[in-house]
């Protein structure tokens, strides 16, 4: 693995802050929604969380490795890259489901539409 440069964390710094405020915004469900796919909106309310806590961490560790060379040593890459990876396949996850859900709306309205 190649040492990272200050340019990399900062981009990874970015990266990070723009993850934490997507997960911030994204989970919102209707109250009808959630009386009826509970377990649905259980497993991904859990996969926001843990994408939350993940991207949290890493963007911690990043900016502390990017003003503190010094704790930079101390702190191993995979520290910073298992949460951050982590957080993507999250954010992927909750990617997916977002649209499926809109497809499965356009679906929806095209067939009221046409009846």
């Amino acid at each position: 693995m190649r040492e990272l440069t200050t340019d990399d964390l900062g981009l990874l710094l970015s990266v990070f802050a723009v993850l934490l405020i997507a997960f911030g915004i994204d989970f919102h469900f209707s109250t009808k929604g959630v009386a009826k796919h509970r377990r649905v909106t259980w497993f991904f309310g859990i996969v926001t969380l843990v994408g939350e806590v993940m991207t949290a961490l890493a963007l911690v560790l990043t900016w502390i490795a990017l003003w503190s060379p010094a704790a930079w040593e101390a702190i191993d890459d995979l520290l910073v890259f298992i949460p951050g990876s982590i957080a993507i396949i999250c954010a992927v996850i909750l990617t997916v489901d977002k649209v499926t859900v809109r497809l499965e709306r356009l679906r929806r309205s095209a067939a009221a539409s046409e009846a």
